[in-house]
């Protein structure tokens, strides 16, 4: 990012200032369709879906505080599918990370991309979602709003994942609006690049309140993750410990099946490419272990596993999935605690970084 600009708010609307920007980035060409979370059909329900009217997105919402589905695995389907020249992506902070992992396995192609990125405070489950927008008189992503300026909202009520989250902040991405620590009701922070910048035709600023909100925040956050890694921890001491936490769970597969990595060849378990019925039955009745013997032999399983832990963005999308309730996020913490802390490794950081399981 080399260039700060200033977005002005009109009528103390940010959301309607975002869709304006957005709304221009389509006008100009600077993308020819854009992913973005879109009210549909009501705006109780939030899903990420690609436009190429700019008037669609007056039911746009990328500032709701809900996440369906991690958006980078449903990018890397849209670039297998969708020709597009230039494609823009609207994305929060964790499913820019998710991008960037799996553009080092091929699975996205990062220079036909445009990647947008706003600020994230956090995110309810859908459920929650739907029932605060249906029962309160403010919005969910009004009252996100609220706390943008000074601080979190409520962390019970966020997504665990989201709760021990300590980059919120929008990463590597071509096009960043920042909302932490911003009067979000009279002016956003647009961070691009130069060539970027010139065709926007916004005023350049600095906001010195955005980063120090970010680092009151970020201690917030660490604080709370490093509880969250010590608790889990202690839940995977010993094998009884493990054994007791995975017991609720029946095999069904939800939980691969909303990972963005666990269909990536390189990181998946094998037995997520079978019929999610199939798996089940295959880890109720046992036959799992026989059948697939010579994919879940101990060696192989701690390859994957380190794999997947190595690339894991903590999104929460595997703990939000998964029916029996079993604490993926805090269990996908703990594996990957230390396989990242040894190699120096922050999954999504930067893309010329080189996975720590790949060959020199």
């Amino acid at each position: 990012m080399t260039a700060q600009l200033i977005l002005q708010v009109k009528d103390g609307d940010p959301l309607g200032a975002v869709r304006g920007f957005l709304k221009t980035l389509l006008e100009e060409n600077l993308v020819d369709a854009l992913l973005i979370p879109l009210e549909v059909p009501s705006a109780d329900q939030v899903t990420p879906i690609v436009v190429r009217d700019p008037q669609q997105l007056d039911s746009a919402n990328p500032l709701a505080p809900v996440m369906r589905v991690n958006a980078a695995a449903v990018l890397a389907c849209l670039q297998r599918d969708i020709h597009s020249k230039n494609l823009g992506a609207v994305l929060r902070p964790c499913e820019m990370r998710a991008a960037i992992e799996l553009a080092k396995v091929g699975r996205i192609k990062l220079d036909r991309l445009t990647l947008i990125s706003i600020d994230c405070m956090g995110t309810y489950e859908p459920d929650a979602y739907a029932q605060i927008a249906r029962a309160s008189v403010v919005s969910p992503t009004d009252e996100m709003l609220r706390w943008t300026r000074q601080g979190p909202i409520a962390p019970y009520r966020l997504r665990n994942a989201c709760q021990m989250c300590e980059h919120f902040t929008a990463e590597n991405a071509d096009i960043a609006i920042g909302l932490i620590g911003m009067n979000v009701r009279e002016q956003l922070l647009i961070q691009t690049h130069a060539e970027i910048a010139e065709r926007l035709h916004l005023t350049q600023g600095v906001s010195n309140g955005h980063e120090k909100a970010i680092a009151r925040l970020g201690a917030i956050r660490h604080h709370r993750r490093q509880k969250a890694l010590a608790n889990a921890m202690q839940m995977v001491n010993d094998l009884p410990s493990l054994f007791a936490l995975v017991a609720p769970c029946t095999g069904c597969g939800e939980c691969l099946d909303a990972c963005p990595f666990c269909d990536t060849p390189a990181l998946a378990p094998q037995p997520s490419r079978e019929p999610r019925t199939q798996r089940a039955h295959d880890w109720a009745s046992g036959e799992m272990w026989h059948q697939h013997a010579y994919n879940l032999d101990a060696f192989t399983a701690l390859i994957e596993m380190g794999r997947h832990a190595a690339s894991c963005v903590g999104c929460g999308m595997c703990e939000s999935a998964c029916p029996r309730h079993v604490p993926l996020t805090a269990l996908q913490a703990a594996l990957g605690h230390k396989l990242q802390e040894e190699f120096h490794y922050v999954p999504g950081r930067s893309v010329n970084e080189k996975l720590p399981w790949a060959m020199a």
